[in-house]
């Protein structure tokens, strides 16, 4: 983070989930004409925005989990769109954080995969809405599992308003690559998903030798695997990888080199080999993940320092689901909350070994 410029500062002092900071948030310039706004630390919405300036005119890359937050990353990169103004946006994928800012670019080119386009409607912000005020209601029942996954969830959410947002489509989608020019500067568009969710994409930008990668790579935090499979996600690390690129912004925690893109590939090894004993075992994933999560092999590895690590219990599913495991004995793909269930009685189990 030393070696890039930082141009604003939102001079927060703690991250928004009330963590001590591990760099500062807001504008940094990454290269003469790309720009990355950093959220630190990287955990549940707190989503890096790219910004790159072509001519006259800003291509922004993904917009964040509400309105309000859309809003102060605007006004941190005011430097930049107030001589460039937005005129493209792009979507990574389908998670709120990454798009639930649309409407308030609705007059302007919004790009994504075709996949991606197709998944955006699946969870509602009015859904979010309701849950953070059934969180509150219920995070103080002595039941278990509903205590936990209030704290949990309403944790999450609290830093965020879902009210006024409404789900705005891309109105161009592509599938497999994508080129996009803006006043002589080419964006080539890699659809990798799917992986972590259906339509995953990664954005590069040549003459700059900057790549966006979105969720596909989380630095410092769990990287979680919705959709799978695991061979999709495994190759697109690799194509971001290969690409020419010198600096490269994850869609959360700090920038990235190419040692971390590594780091997660062999994360994802790691699970892949833990997880596939107990599978054929017949162990059910959550407790697998669980029972992985407090192994010696897991504490002596350097993603036990990574932040989230109950986010296992979702890979543990999504891959379960990829090895043919009976369909009643998992949650539905789209059950959200039912994961988010387990996980969060796996994340309590963590806190109280600690």
């Amino acid at each position: 983070m030393d070696n890039f410029k930082q141009l604003t500062d939102t001079g927060r002092q703690l991250t928004r989930h009330g963590e001590p900071l591990h760099y500062r948030e807001g504008l940094y310039q990454l290269s003469p004409h790309c720009y990355s706004w950093l959220v630190p630390n990287g955990s549940w919405g707190e989503t890096n925005i790219g910004l790159i300036e072509c001519g006259g005119k800003s291509v922004l890359i993904d917009t964040c989990w509400d309105l309000n937050f859309t809003r102060q990353m605007l006004d941190s990169m005011a430097p930049v769109v107030s001589r460039s103004p937005i005129d493209t946006v792009i979507n990574t994928h389908s998670d709120g954080d990454h798009c639930w800012g649309n409407q308030l670019f609705a007059d302007r080119t919004i790009i994504a995969t075709h996949a991606c386009q197709q998944q955006m409607h699946h969870l509602k912000p009015q859904s979010m809405s309701a849950i953070q005020l059934g969180c509150k209601a219920l995070k103080h029942l002595p039941f278990g599992a509903v205590d936990s996954f209030s704290r949990y969830m309403g944790a999450m959410l609290a830093p965020y308003h879902f009210k006024g947002i409404q789900i705005t489509d891309p109105s161009f989608t592509f599938q497999q690559e994508h080129c996009v020019t803006v006043n002589g500067r080419d964006l080539v568009l890699y659809e990798v998903g799917p992986g972590h969710t259906d339509g995953d994409a990664i954005v590069y930008v040549p003459d700059q030798r900057v790549a966006y990668a979105g969720d596909i790579a989380f630095i410092g935090s769990t990287p979680v695997m919705w959709s799978g499979p695991l061979e999709n996600l495994v190759a697109g690390l690799q194509r971001l990888l290969a690409l020419d690129a010198r600096v490269l912004v994850p869609g959360h925690g700090p920038l990235a080199s190419r040692q971390d893109i590594q780091h997660l590939l062999d994360y994802w090894q790691f699970v892949d080999e833990q997880l596939q004993p107990e599978f054929h075992r017949g162990r059910p994933p959550h407790e697998a993940a669980a029972a992985i999560l407090h192994s010696a092999a897991f504490l002596g590895s350097p993603y036990a320092r990574w932040s989230e690590p109950e986010r296992l219990v979702t890979n543990a599913y999504t891959l379960y689901r990829h090895w043919g495991a009976p369909a009643d004995s998992l949650p539905d793909p789209l059950s959200t909350l039912d994961l988010m269930r387990r996980q969060a009685r796996v994340a309590e189990g963590l806190t109280a070994s600690h």
